[in-house]
Formats: C-alpha cells, sequence, structure tokens
C-alpha cells in the first residue's frame, strides 16, 4: 500500500514539475510591450540618422557670397575731397601737377589773346613805368627796412583781363588781393612781375 501511494506522489510531483516547466517557458505579457518599445525607438532613431544622412548628401553647395561694394558717387567723392587752399603748402607732386596745370592754361589763354585785338600801349607803360618805381624785394633787404621769408616767384602769368592773372610764390597759386602765407598781400600783377605789401611797405617781386 505504501508502494502505491508512493507512486502517486511521485506521478503528482512529477505531473507539477511538468506544469510549472511549462508555465515558466511562456512568455509573461510584461515582457512583449518593453520588447517592442525598444524596437519602435530603435525604428525611429534610424529614421532620423537616415534623414540627416540624406539631407547632408543632398544639400546643393552654397555659392559663396560676393562681398557688396558700394560705388561712391563723384558728389561724394567731391565732398569728402578738401579743399585746396592757397594758404596751404603742396607736396612736390601736387605742385608739379598744378604747375603743369598752370602752362596747360597758359596755352589756352595764349590763342585768345592773339585773336583779340593789340591792346593800347598806354595801360602798358602805365603798368610799367609803375613797377620801375616801386623798389624791388632786394633793394630793401639791403638797406634793412624788410625783413621777410626768403619769397620766389616760381610762375608769372600776365594777362590783360586782371581775372586770367595768376603767379605761383613758394610752390603756392595767388591771384591779386589774395594774402600769403608769408604775410604779403598781392597787389597787383605786372608784366615785371607782382608787387606785395606787407607791414606798410611796397615793393616789387621781379619775375626772373
Amino acid at each position: 500500500m505504501s508502494f502505491i501511494l508512493d507512486a502517486l506522489k511521485r506521478s503528482e510531483n512529477e505531473r507539477q514539475q511538468q506544469g510549472n516547466a511549462e508555465f515558466s517557458s511562456v512568455p509573461t505579457g510584461s515582457e512583449s510591450p518593453r520588447s517592442s518599445r525598444w524596437l519602435w525607438m530603435l525604428g525611429v532613431l534610424l529614421a532620423v540618422n537616415l534623414a540627416v544622412l540624406l539631407g547632408i548628401l543632398l544639400r546643393p553647395d552654397r555659392q559663396p557670397t560676393a562681398p557688396a561694394t558700394t560705388a561712391m558717387s563723384p558728389a561724394n567723392e567731391s565732398i569728402s575731397a578738401p579743399l585746396p587752399t592757397d594758404e596751404a603748402p603742396d607736396s612736390p607732386a601736387g605742385f608739379a601737377e598744378r604747375v603743369a596745370e598752370a602752362r596747360e592754361e597758359q596755352s589756352v589763354m595764349a590763342p585768345a589773346a592773339a585773336s583779340t585785338p593789340t591792346p593800347a600801349p598806354e595801360p602798358q607803360r602805365s603798368n610799367t613805368s609803375q613797377s620801375a618805381s616801386v623798389p624791388t624785394i632786394d633793394q630793401l633787404r639791403l638797406d634793412g627796412s624788410l625783413q621777410i621769408a626768403e619769397l620766389h616767384l616760381d610762375i608769372h602769368v600776365y594777362s590783360e583781363v586782371p581775372g586770367e592773372r595768376f603767379v605761383f610764390i613758394n610752390t603756392n597759386k595767388h591771384r591779386e588781393r589774395s594774402q600769403l602765407p608769408e604775410g604779403p598781400v598781392v597787389r597787383e600783377i605786372t608784366p615785371a612781375g607782382v608787387i606785395l605789401s606787407y607791414q606798410g611797405q611796397t615793393f616789387l617781386l621781379p619775375r626772373e
């Protein structure tokens, strides 16, 4: 009897163990959603990486932007350019340019003077006599009555028309009634030179 009971218990235990093994082999409901969630996240990451890669490969090359250049209008250039003054000394290059311009102006004036009638000799004689009556700058320096800086008449242009007369003294262009940086005032431009006035003295700076 005891053998029968033992066999029944043994068979019952084996059946229970077999049932437990089958139950443990069945996947639980909690593991299936977790694995599917990981698969979904992995798929999303792969899709994002693929989209980024396609965007880089298919992106068109950008043309380099050329630097914007603004063209200065002649009006702005004329405003920004400093105005020349009679008092400011010129550099050697600037003085050479101004000498060339003065020679061109003098050559333009020559045909016009040739086409006009010959002026009467009386005004020219009066200018010559006036220049002869005025002492020169060297005479006043010799007698000690004039103390002034060195003056050099570079260019002398005389015309019967007062507005067309001009001189270059110490590389600066002057017309009648203009003042030199050294102090003298241009009173008159004559055929013999230029008559200057300084500290109550009137003298002639003769042309060379």
